[in-house]
Parts: structure tokens; sequence; C-alpha cells
């Protein structure tokens, strides 16, 4: 008994020591800064303070009993999105979505894939070098070998990594419906980040490569964004930004049978509007035909 008293006191005292500390714990540092501490460690809206991505059930393909691919643009230029975009240099331990992307492709860390317009194959028959990329799209870069594995390093200053030349992701996602538990979902399946700049011929728009969407959001859930200027407190992380939807798109192709976009069906701009008015209506009227018998 009384050794079951000694450790109950001790945990006290821990918790209370704990306690102290973090009520210790000054927002300022000596220099009048935010302490390095806290901007590191401000909350975040995710998971276990963000560190792990949100759990996803993976069904089973029998389950499925409904399914249609639709591909979005996220256009950079609209308010909404401008969490995906700033800032356009690292600061304050913020980074934008590409250069958190661009920096993991770097590190070897992601694997990206070839783009093409008739298909996203994520194999390693696809896979885009980082060294290929670069050259391809003629990226400054310089390297050199690790003294110890005698591996190629890419040595790229933040202000060369081409995050203020991307105005817009095509997203790629699924919708489907799940008959074992009677839900409707929809997940992300990839980002292909797009660059626009000055090329011989004029301004260019460049797809650069496809990026699968669940090998990302271990890093994604462990960066922070900036949603709004008016609360810097409180950040949730880039996947929480996705899997809650807050961003703004508009889609620009669906699963078809030959393949094509609303734009090589349609005419013109009002008759793309309306064909995109139609798939959103396609994919709300199924969920709610669901539930009318």
């Amino acid at each position: 008994m009384k050794k079951c008293f000694n450790l109950l006191l001790t945990a006290c005292l821990l918790a209370f020591a704990n306690l102290a500390n973090a009520q210790d714990q000054s927002f300022f540092d000596e220099a009048g800064n935010i302490s390095e501490e806290l901007q590191t460690n401000l909350p975040t809206s995710g998971p276990k303070e963000g560190l792990e991505p949100i759990e996803m059930v993976n069904p089973r393909a029998d389950d499925i009993y409904w399914q249609k691919v639709v591909y979005r643009i996220i256009d950079l230029r609209e308010k909404m999105n401008f969490p995906l975009y700033y800032p356009e240099l690292p600061a304050d331990n913020r980074t934008s979505f590409f250069a958190l992307m661009f920096r993991l492709v770097q590190d070897g860390k992601v694997k990206v894939y070839d783009y093409a317009e008739e298909y996203e194959h994520f194999d390693d028959q696809h896979v885009t070098k980082f060294r290929d990329l670069m050259d391809k799209f003629a990226l400054p870069y310089e390297t050199k070998l690790d003294s110890i594995t005698n591996d190629t390093i890419y040595v790229i200053d933040d202000t060369d990594v081409p995050n203020r030349d991307i105005i817009k992701y095509f997203c790629k996602e699924v919708w489907y419906f799940d008959r074992i538990s009677s839900t409707f979902n929809c997940r992300i399946i990839g980002f292909c980040p797009v660059m626009q700049r000055e090329g011989d011929t004029g301004l260019e728009t460049l797809p650069l490569f496809w990026i699968p969407f669940e090998t990302l959001r271990p890093f994604l859930s462990q960066t922070e964004v900036l949603i709004t200027d008016k609360n810097n407190g409180a950040r949730p992380s880039f996947d929480d930004l996705f899997m809650k939807r807050r961003f703004s798109s508009y889609i620009y192709k669906e699963s078809n049978v030959q393949n094509r976009s609303l734009l090589e069906y349609n005419t013109t701009l009002e008759d793309v509007k309306k064909e995109q008015e139609m798939v959103k209506t396609r994919l709300i009227n199924f969920e709610t035909d669901l539930w009318e018998y």
C-alpha cells in the first residue's frame, strides 16, 4: 500500500513540475522576439498536434459500388488559395506548398511521375528523376559529392526554387460509394504543379509532374499553414487544409471513354461553365438519390 502511495505521489509531483514549466515558458525571448520554441510549437488543428495525417479507411475494391474520377484546377491567384502559394520564400517556420514539395523531391523523400495529357501512371517506369526535371525546365542548380557516401548532393538556393512561377495545380480525385459503410466519399489521388513563364514564343504554361497525395501526407501533416491574417496563433497543417477541402477549385475534366477535357468538346467559355455545373450536379444528385428509397 505504501509503495502504491509513493508511486502516486511521484506521478503527481511530475505532473505539477511539467505544468509549472509550461506556465513559466515566456512568449517573448530576451531580445524581445517571439520565442523560437513557441514558433515551432504553435497549436494546430490536426491530430496529435499535426504530427500525423488524418487517418483514412482503405475500402475493399469489391465494396466500391460506384466511382467517378474528376480533375480539378486549383488556381493560386484566388484568395482562398493564397495559403498554398505564400510565402514566396520560406519565413517564420512557414513554406509554400510547392517549396515543401520541391525540397522533398530534391532530398529523395518522395517520388514524382511523368506528366502526360493522356494518362497518369504512378509506377517505377514513369518516375521522373530530379536531375532530369531540373534540366528539362532549365532550373538552376549546383552539385557536389557527399564525402562519406559519394552520392550527388543538389545545392539549390531558396530564390532559385520556382515558387513564384507556380500559378495552379491540377488535382486528380475520385468520388466513390462504399456499400459496406454506406458512405459517399471523395479522395485526392495526386497533384500536378503548373508553371508559367516567358518562353521563346511568349508565355508558356508547363505542367511539371504528378505527385501522389498519399506519399505527401506524412510531411504535409507536419507543416503548418497560415490561413488568415486575423489570428496567427492556431494554424492547421497542409494535410488538414486538403482533407477538410479548405481550398477553391473548378472541374476541367471527368473520366470519360474518349479521355477528353471539358475544353475539347465545349466551344465557348459559357459552355464550359455549364458543363462544370452539370458534373457537379451529377455528383450531388448521385449522393441524394442514394437515400431516396
